[in-house]
């Protein structure tokens, strides 16, 4: 059993007489270092016999996480102390801390066993003289258990001597718990040794807890309440495989894991698990595929989406990462990954706890579709894993399709380019030239209604890829010649779509509406990808048609619609943090063109008699002239 050689020396240790030195457990972050411990205690507590009249000290826990100060601790003792400051029954031995009195502490006790307070007495008492007291009646192996060593703020020096007290002069068994390698020269800068020399003074035995993974899930597993308990149970020998191939010996994320699982699939319909077969089968594809990318992701390894993805790819042997999982896939017959989900929106849930994305897919999963077959370039895609025969027969059905057929959406687009010209690079194919292939498909571009693709939120499908898979040859000159032929397309597009949003709002200014401006240009507008104020949006206008709509408004629109150019010309007045940006600067040259046209207005023979309206547009052409010279 993992640990059981350490477990049976700190069950010696705790029993002899007096060690004269403490005992280190060591291990990384979320081994189980303290899931560990708390197991020992609560065997030893339970084997404890105590006769009336007789103190029964327990072992005592303390974390040290962010203890600053020796005081603290003591009263970290002294809170724990307390409770066994009773006789068995219940009475409080008062003739056995005789020696030891100092500060007050107040002991309620129940001296007929009816759970209620029958007195209390005020006694004062140094917790530290407890542990050095030879009195008979104190019963119980003096036990002293200090966690989280290495996140303690106290100079490690001066801590080791504080506990050293209780090893040489208390005949008390320390037990210190850390990550051990995480007590370096940050946590001994204000120490007068190196750590190795006053740990040597202290420390006679030191053992490396190892994560009991099958323990650990047992108690994971027991934990869970909803109705996904009894598949995670028949579950278990796959996570174990996937955890342990994965070497991360963190259980503490492995327990997150599986919390955020089983979460997960409490938003999936419920209907799902009706047909118990597919279910089964739906769980145990997901929760592996999910560990795999838990366990990375939250170690700091946020390129686990390549899985299964590049090492199809490409032959580039630094670009196949977390091939040891290939594994898991083989020994529990799982489904690819690209069939079930898109690694960034399973990232999406792990990152951000947002299960829309992924939920819709597990929903719709391939599991339960019935008659579902992928295409033929998504079979291609992995042609790696193909036998002879059907290589040989997808690679003719998907050449012929992509240069006879004159419909497909643009990553599909996309995707067979990369699939043939990673083919060309590998000399399988030569039935097109690259030059080919390229003409093909900007010729298949343009004819796709571009008008209406839009990326999913976050995700570039013209960068990352889609269909759930990574485009192939995505890092080769023809295909980014590729994508930056569509995305030319697609500016395009989105500066036509932009112009017509932006000219719906500055074109249709009335006196009902002027000012609705400031809601309108902070509205996020899907073409632009931005709020509308973000953007060079009076650059799109027409001069003279700007300037025919602002001189249809009446006299108080036009001091109205003053303040909105102060508010996009002068944000300071505003928001104190704001100041002109470039987008702003792009709109001077109509700004002179506006300027210019309203001049003449003001000037012109109609309005020689209208007082107020002169100087309303003066008003008005004054903060423009301002907003050109702050331009």
């Amino acid at each position: 059993m993992t640990n059981q050689t350490t477990k049976e020396y700190l069950n010696y240790f705790v029993a002899s007489q007096n060690p004269n030195f403490a005992v280190m457990l060591k291990g990384k972050w979320g081994a189980g270092k303290t899931y560990f411990i708390r197991g020992i205690i609560e065997e030893w507590e339970n084997a404890q016999v105590i006769e009336e009249g007789d103190v029964n000290l327990k072992p005592i826990y303390v974390s040290l996480n962010g203890v600053a100060k020796k005081s603290e601790i003591i009263e970290a003792l002294k809170a724990k102390i307390s409770p066994f400051l009773y006789s068995k029954g219940a009475k409080f031995a008062t003739d056995i801390f005789k020696g030891f009195i100092k500060s007050t502490l107040k002991i309620d006790f129940d001296y007929d066993n009816d759970n209620k307070a029958d007195g209390s007495v005020n006694i004062n008492f140094d917790p530290i003289s407890i542990f050095k007291s030879s009195n008979d009646k104190i019963k119980g192996n003096r036990i002293l258990i200090f966690d989280d060593v290495e996140r303690c703020k106290i100079p490690l020096d001066e801590l080791y001597g504080f506990i050293n007290d209780f090893v040489e002069h208390s005949q008390c068994k320390v037990i210190l718990i850390s990550d051990e390698d995480k007590i370096d020269e940050e946590h001994t800068k204000d120490s007068k040794y190196k750590y190795p020399v006053f740990k040597e003074k202290i420390i006679g035995q030191t053992f490396e807890i190892k994560p009991d993974t099958e323990q650990a899930i047992d108690f994971f597993l027991d934990s869970v309440t909803s109705e996904m308990k009894p598949y995670l149970i028949g579950s278990k020998d796959l996570i174990i495989k996937t955890f342990d191939i994965s070497k991360k010996e963190n259980l503490r994320v492995l327990q997150r894991a599986i919390y955020d699982f089983e979460r997960l699939f409490n938003f999936t319909d419920k209907k799902l698990s009706e047909d118990k077969e597919k279910y089964t089968e739906l769980i145990k594809n997901y929760l592996s595929y999910f560990l795999i990318y838990f366990l990375e992701f939250k170690t700091g390894n946020e390129d686990i989406s390549t899985f299964q993805q590049m090492q199809f790819l490409s032959d580039d042997k630094s670009e196949r990462k977390y091939t040891q999982y290939e594994e898991v896939v083989s020994t529990f017959t799982l489904q690819h990954s690209t069939k079930l989900f898109t690694p960034f929106k399973l990232i999406d849930f792990i990152k951000n706890g947002d299960y829309t994305d992924i939920v819709s897919e597990i929903n719709n999963s391939t599991i339960y579709a019935k008659g579902t077959v992928e295409k033929d370039w998504e079979r291609l895609w992995s042609w790696r894993l193909l036998d002879d025969d059907d290589f040989s027969n997808l690679l003719d059905n998907v050449s012929t399709s992509f240069f006879t057929t004159e419909v497909f959406h643009i990553t599909e687009i996309l995707h067979i380019s990369g699939i043939l010209f990673s083919l060309i690079d590998a000399k399988l194919y030569n039935g097109k030239s690259k030059l080919q292939i390229i003409n093909r498909a900007k010729h298949l571009i343009k004819k796709t209604n571009l008008a209406e693709f839009k990326d999913e939120r976050g995700f570039s499908m013209l960068t990352w890829g889609s269909w759930r898979k990574a485009y192939a040859s995505d890092k080769t000159e023809e295909f980014k010649s590729l994508v930056k032929f569509t995305r030319d397309i697609l500016e395009k597009i989105k500066h036509d779509k932009s112009s017509v949003a932006v000219e719906d709002i500055f074109y249709n200014i009335t006196n009902g509406n002027v000012d609705e401006l400031y809601q309108k240009t902070r509205e996020y507008n899907e073409d632009l990808g931005n709020t509308i104020e973000q953007t060079p949006m009076l650059a799109k206008l027409n001069p003279k048609k700007f300037a025919e709509t602002i001189l249809n408004l009446n006299n108080e629109s036009l001091f109205r619609l003053k303040f909105f150019f102060e508010y996009r010309y002068f944000p300071e007045k505003t928001y104190s943090n704001v100041t002109i940006e470039y987008h702003q600067r792009q709109e001077k040259e109509i700004l002179l063109k506006l300027h210019t046209k309203i001049s003449k207005e003001i000037n012109a023979k109609q309005n020689r008699k209208k007082i107020i309206r002169k100087h309303a547009l003066n008003e008005l052409n004054t903060m423009i002239k301002n907003s050109i010279d702050r331009l």
